[in-house]
């Protein structure tokens, strides 16, 4: 069960969604908790249970109480626990985790690292839970809000609109025309803030909008929706088994409802 959350208005610039999530008793048998790449910043902190993000054969552990962020990454990430893990959320624009901390992006992306719970003052939170889903958002949000330090740059947040209005389905020489700076500043401006390229963010893009139209209800007659993004159905696949590291058909014998709460539609 997803659960969603205002936006305090010193984070609207950088966040698209607080949300809570309680995972099921009990999940299918065959269920794969397959997470694929949705091109944002992910800060998490579990108040109930334990679990761990594996990610291309690495996996990090999440004791009780962990707040810890998840990377831009390139392949699928898997969800494993042996209990239901009830979690806070807040999921960054792509550039929005920049505000916070800044040129180091680049270095943290397919990996997920513990982040610190001390308050300006040197307080430690989120050390435990009251019960109080809304007084445990507000602790999260406060010491998010005082540790914005940058501002991304405008350019930046165009080119990501520009990719995201169109599903990805953009030409990279197509997103700089009217914006002022080279290719070469640009693509090193947006990496240093998005983490990833814009080739790689405009790849993540449209393979989550396509999964999202043939994959995720398993609505085979929107095959031919694939040629909108793919110049043919073998480049498809090559991408899907490049992130899902299995074919279509394969991945589609099996659940994956776990993995789609964390996919946004």
């Amino acid at each position: 069960m997803m659960q969603y959350y205002p936006l305090p208005d010193p984070l609207k610039p950088y966040v698209e969604s607080i949300w809570s999530f309680e995972s099921p008793d009990r999940l299918d048998y065959c269920e794969q908790a397959a997470v694929i790449p949705t091109g944002r910043w992910i800060l998490i902190w579990n108040y109930q249970g334990q679990y761990e993000h594996i990610i291309q054969n690495t996996s990090y552990h999440h004791p009780l109480y962990d707040l810890h962020l998840v990377g831009q990454h390139n392949s699928k990430i898997e969800l494993k626990g042996t209990e239901p893990v009830h979690s806070i959320g807040i999921s960054f624009k792509p550039y929005g985790y920049y505000a916070i901390e800044g040129k180091e992006l680049p270095l943290l992306v397919n990996k997920v690292q513990s982040v610190s719970k001390r308050n300006l003052d040197g307080k430690e939170l989120l050390a435990s839970f009251t019960g109080n889903l809304h007084e445990a958002v507000v602790e999260i949000t406060g010491l998010i809000i005082e540790r914005i330090r940058y501002t991304p740059d405008q350019r930046v947040v165009e080119i990501i609109n520009q990719i995201n209005a169109c599903n990805g389905n953009i030409l990279i020489k197509e997103l700089f025309g009217h914006i002022p700076g080279s290719q070469r500043h640009l693509n090193k401006l947006f990496k240093a803030q998005v983490g990833i390229t814009p080739k790689e963010y405009v790849s993540i893009i449209r393979f989550h909008e396509i999964y999202n139209r043939y994959i995720r209800n398993e609505e085979r007659e929107n095959k031919s929706e694939l040629y909108d993004f793919f110049y043919d159905e073998s480049h498809f696949i090559m991408n899907f088994r490049k992130i899902l590291l299995t074919k279509p058909h394969q991945f589609m014998k099996k659940a994956n409802k776990l993995g789609n709460q964390f996919i946004r539609k």
